[in-house]
């Protein structure tokens, strides 16, 4: 059976914060490195000389976050969505505060904070519906 939302440990909201503030780095550096260093001035807000390679290493980032939300949805899939913000939730603030503007802003949570959710909500009703066949079958 799946588990409700009493069922949820409070210990994972903490190890959610913490695989973000641990794994959005990772995934940055992960895809820093894929690029052969060529596309890490997209990612840290430089300018752009090559565009085709600027929307695969975004997307790229945005999968890696969508991983990350991903995993918990599978794990506690009653939660779904939720999961992308407890995931992105300190390094959204770290970024509005040190960030230059608006668009800096709306850039991370496009690259973040909406994938995360995104791969939280599909993990988790994958996972629901998988658990309500195997129950009735």
């Amino acid at each position: 059976m799946a588990a409700r939302d009493e069922d949820v440990p409070r210990y994972s909201y903490v190890l959610a914060v913490c695989a973000g503030l641990f794994g959005l780095p990772a995934v940055y550096a992960l895809v820093d490195y894929m690029a052969a260093r060529s596309l890490g001035n997209f990612l840290a807000g430089g300018p752009v000389s090559d565009y085709r390679a600027a929307f695969v290493a975004a997307g790229l980032f945005a999968l890696g976050n969508a991983v990350l939300g991903a995993a918990f949805g599978l794990w506690w899939p009653e939660k779904t969505w939720r999961w992308g913000v407890w995931v992105c939730a300190v390094p959204t603030v770290f970024v509005s505060l040190l960030g230059d503007g608006a668009w800096d802003f709306l850039a991370w949570e496009a690259l973040t904070l909406a994938p995360a959710c995104l791969g939280a909500y599909a993990a988790g009703r994958l996972h629901l519906n998988y658990v309500a066949v195997d129950e009735s079958g």
